[in-house]
């Protein structure tokens, strides 16, 4: 499909993306505020329920009648080793009587994948992207079916031509300057982890499919520059996590406009999964439990008390201050605002 064609469908006037951030932060009101700006909203659905999803889709619904898109994780179901949660537990109980919050004992993984798939379908959402592997080409069979578009994600080549050959429409190209987790299929980590202009360079002459780019973008000049190079589009997260409209606490708000690129760390002591955050307290003290960190999601769900009691307190330390790695060009403003600070013909 030509890049004019994927924008076209989806009435994008303005080639850039919301990053698909989980937890909270793409509102309705940050979704709708780029929709509205003629870029894509997208809904971080990574942890929400079915029911979550629905109203927010019903909700942006009223806000805009734009296209966005809903990004959901593909589930991974690791093995449960409960040796490995008491073990992790015992390193998170100095932490837990510090904050006051209950640590989880005993973990289980939830499967609402096909429900949210049903969602999107019934609310005819136009778009679906994927993080953390790859669906199923049925699956985007059916999707095609209904007139969804499909966008995958990948963080090196083999990723992104198993991506092309299920089928997607496009593909974001993550490199390793991105904010929050690493897209890859995998949760270990490769031996070279490529920088996005490294997998741009590698991809854009194999794929012929549109391309979307992501990882570290924040001022205007790095997104004209890859639009320049034949990007379809750019995917900006940090930048977006800032504005007025994010549903960032304001203390990780304030992190990231304080942070300078030295303080970005790649850890994966908080759900399991590899993500470039702020360097904190907590991130020091784990490190030195590598061998005990568990698999994502298990991490992910032993350490949310504590990063949801740290919201509460406003505590910076003990909280997952995901952010890329040139944070300086993040600022205060809204959609609106720099959405007009990147404007690109």
């Amino acid at each position: 499909m030509e890049t004019n064609t994927v924008l076209s469908r989806l009435q994008i006037t303005k080639p850039i993306f919301l990053a698909g951030m989980a937890g909270g932060v793409t509102t309705p009101n940050l979704v709708a505020a780029v929709s509205n700006e003629g870029g894509l909203g997208q809904i971080g659905a990574g942890y929400m329920t079915p029911e979550t999803l629905a109203k927010d889709i019903d909700q942006i619904r009223e806000m805009t009648q734009n296209p966005f898109g809903v990004n959901l994780f593909v589930p991974e179901f690791p093995e449960i080793n409960q040796e490995k949660i008491d073990n992790m537990n015992n390193l998170l109980k100095p932490i837990a009587e510090k904050l006051n919050y209950e640590r989880v004992n005993e973990v289980s993984i939830e499967d609402n994948f096909d429900e949210m798939i049903d969602i999107i379908i019934e609310k005819n959402v136009e778009i679906i992207s994927f993080t953390f592997g790859k669906p199923s080409q049925h699956l985007v069979q059916k999707l095609h079916q209904h007139h969804i578009i499909v966008i995958g994600t990948g963080t090196n080549l083999e990723e992104v031509k198993a991506l092309e050959d299920i089928g997607v429409d496009a593909i974001v190209l993550q490199g390793s300057e991105a904010g929050g987790h690493r897209g890859s299929f995998k949760q270990e980590l490769p031996y070279v982890r490529l920088t996005l202009e490294e997998l741009f360079n590698q991809t854009y002459n194999k794929v012929n499919l549109p391309l979307v780019v992501a990882g570290g973008i924040t001022t205007p000049e790095q997104a004209k520059y890859y639009i320049e190079k034949g990007a379809a589009a750019v995917q900006l997260g940090t930048a977006f996590l800032t504005t007025k409209e994010s549903g960032a606490p304001n203390i990780h708000k304030e992190s990231i406009l304080k942070a300078k690129s030295e303080e970005i760390t790649l850890t994966n002591t908080f759900s399991g999964r590899y993500a470039n955050g702020i360097n904190n307290t907590y991130i020091k003290y784990m490190e030195q439990f590598k061998e005990s960190i568990c698999s994502y999601p298990i991490q992910n769900k032993l350490t949310q008390p504590m990063r949801g009691q740290s919201k509460k307190l406003e505590n910076p330390d003990y909280m997952n201050l995901w952010c890329g790695t040139h944070p300086e060009g993040a600022k205060d403003e809204t959609v609106a605002e720099l959405m007009k600070r990147y404007y690109i013909e």
